[in-house]
């Protein structure tokens, strides 16, 4: 019997651990979202006019506590360490009531979730002050008019979904996707792969898509109307009618390659720059 209550305890522990927390914010007067963080990160486009920041913890951060107990015991091998001990067997909520968590960051804002909030015009400025190590999947749900700037660091990724607004998007080594989304884009990863999915084009600004490393892989309606340039020392594939240009009668290719050509009798400027990898685009 005890067994089987240990064992029920044990998954209701792993449940109420791996739930969703969130937090919800006046969008106000705002009409561009920035967000600096370095963790796997999905921006999803709601309805309502407000913020919805949630975090889904990683399974590493269920066993902190039971590795921070046993590092003390290795540590302390003679302090005859009671296993009943009462504060060794509290939660980490419990340890924690009635204290507030500071971060070098700034203060949270966003009721224990770690995050600080500032307005700056109509400018919402996101910034997640926990580390990669202590930070769960996040997901931010807002308008889909809203601007978005998001930075996600060293180590995150990122996934942006139905947004018909301006996305400025940068990472180091993680993958950027985008789907269901109209542009203007700029979107930069070092070493991750870039995929964009539009649904349609705005001729109103520029679209400038790269990655110094890795491939890029661009999807956009037949009808699409723009210039193209295409930059990359690996390949280009694409199932668009693409003239390419002719020097003297030649075809103009260089040590690197860079094919600049009209879609559709040209419309807005894009460009798709890769260091390395290849670039894909694909009509729908």
């Amino acid at each position: 019997m005890r067994k089987i209550i240990a064992l029920i305890v044990l998954v209701l522990s792993i449940t109420l651990n791996g739930q969703n927390k969130s937090y919800k914010h006046s969008l106000k007067g705002v009409k561009t979202i920035q967000i600096i963080t370095n963790t796997k990160t999905n921006i999803i486009a709601g309805g309502s006019n407000e913020l919805i920041i949630s975090e889904k913890k990683h399974n590493h951060h269920n066993n902190n506590e039971h590795s921070e107990h046993n590092e003390h015991n290795e540590h302390c091998e003679n302090c005859h360490y009671d296993s009943n001990d009462e504060h060794k067997n509290k939660s980490l909520k419990d340890k924690t009531k009635g204290l507030t968590a500071i971060y070098p960051g700034g203060k949270d804002d966003a009721n224990g979730l770690g995050f600080s909030l500032r307005k700056e015009g109509s400018k919402l400025i996101v910034n997640d002050l926990k580390n990669y190590y202590n930070r769960g999947k996040l997901s931010f749900t807002f308008p889909k008019n809203i601007n978005i700037i998001v930075n996600t660091g060293n180590l995150g990724s990122l996934n942006v979904t139905g947004f018909t607004s301006e996305v400025e998007a940068k990472t180091i080594t993680g993958n950027i996707k985008m789907k269901d989304v109209t542009g203007p884009i700029t979107a930069h990863s070092n070493v991750g792969r870039v995929f964009i999915e539009f649904t349609k084009v705005k001729q109103n600004s520029p679209i400038t898509i790269s990655s110094s490393t890795s491939e890029i892989d661009v999807t956009m309606p037949a009808n699409t109307k723009a210039n193209l340039e295409l930059k990359t020392n690996g390949t280009v594939y694409t199932n668009f009618d693409i003239e390419i240009p002719k020097k003297n009668g030649m075809n103009s290719i260089g040590g690197r390659q860079k094919i600049v050509s009209t879609l559709n009798n040209g419309g807005v400027q894009i460009k798709l720059k890769s260091s390395l990898g290849n670039i894909y685009l694909r009509k729908k």
